[in-house]
């Protein structure tokens, strides 16, 4: 044992090596990380992520385990998962730890009667996950609901952020860009009747039916938002893409190039979304990186977009290390 593994078991107790990460993840896909720590409140974050770069280890958050791809070769290094759970009411708002599960936070506001968080509804994944991405569906995003976030920033600091101050696009925030380790968040809500709450919230479940049940990380791409080339609309399976500077269907795009079905290995371009590749049993990382490549060369040289990689990947040969935190 190594002078610095040792100093890590002095620091997290509890901690775990050589553990398997396939089972933490919704693709359940994953080799094995070195080291393993469950951090159940927010000081055990802090302390988590203050050792690993104290001692120069390599490390990434880990929160519901959607949105991610671990590669087949797993993670050198630590792995902390957040497993806070707490939460505060506060009139309309909640404050919430990034741990908790969006499901488990949807359940709160409706028993309380807060509306606002409706259209996450069937959206895996923690709190913390959900803000790094600015997550969304029907043309509303976590972002809107955030009036503050806590992080520990790369100097090792704790401060709350504003709205403004997290930096939120579609799909991106500050902490996708420059990083800091979410804690907690404060979110904006309205009183609301239950019954209401509740059917919209069922309403947009209802409309994720539709969506594969095999293993999945959930949408490999971004939709991309730029103007497309001057097609047929005789390209698209479901009428025209063409004219307007806004969000287009990244599956659709996918599906328009002939790929919805296409198989490598155990892994496969979804039939009933062509946006999600899915695991029918044994798929490998390499296999899903090869069907991403696959669609991203296809829909270039077919439309002229690069598709931009929605889900984050961990442990690759490309990934940046040191501090690269991913949900």
């Amino acid at each position: 044992m190594s002078i610095e593994e040792r100093k890590l078991r002095q620091k997290l107790p509890g901690i775990k090596a050589n553990i398997s990460l396939e089972c933490f993840t919704t693709f359940r896909i994953g080799g094995p990380a070195d080291w393993f720590y469950q951090a159940k409140t927010m000081n055990e974050l802090v302390e988590a992520v203050r050792a690993a770069r104290e001692l120069r280890i390599n490390y990434f958050i880990l929160g519901g385990g959607s949105n991610l791809l671990i590669s087949d070769r797993g993670f050198r290094g630590l792995v902390i998962a957040v497993r806070d759970r707490n939460y505060e009411l506060q009139r309309t708002k909640i404050l919430a730890a990034a741990g908790i599960p969006i499901r488990q936070l949807l359940e709160i506001a409706s028993e309380n009667s807060l509306g606002g968080l409706e259209f996450m509804a069937g959206i895996p994944g923690t709190l913390g996950g959900a803000i790094r991405g600015n997550a969304g569906a029907w043309q509303e995003s976590i972002g809107n609901r955030v009036r503050r976030v806590k992080v520990l920033t790369n100097e090792n600091e704790i401060r709350w952020l504003s709205h403004d101050d997290c930096q939120f696009e579609y799909r991106q925030s500050r902490f996708k860009k420059r990083g800091g380790i979410i804690l907690q968040a404060e979110l904006k809500l309205e009183k609301a009747n239950k019954e209401k709450i509740e059917k919209k919230a069922k309403e947009n479940l209802s409309k994720r039916l539709s969506q594969p049940k095999n293993p999945s990380a959930g949408c490999i791409f971004i939709n991309p938002r730029q103007h497309l080339p001057l097609v047929s609309s005789a390209h698209f399976s479901h009428g025209s893409m063409r004219g307007e500077a806004s969000h287009f269907s990244a599956g659709k795009l996918i599906e328009s190039c002939g790929l919805k079905g296409r198989k490598i290995g155990d892994a496969q371009i979804s039939v009933k979304h062509a946006n999600f590749i899915v695991n029918l049993g044994k798929a490998r990382a390499e296999d899903v990186l090869q069907l991403i490549e696959l669609a991203q060369a296809t829909v270039q040289k077919k439309f002229g977009i690069r598709l931009e990689i929605e889900i984050c990947l961990v442990g690759f040969r490309k990934e940046r290390k040191n501090g690269e935190i991913y949900y």
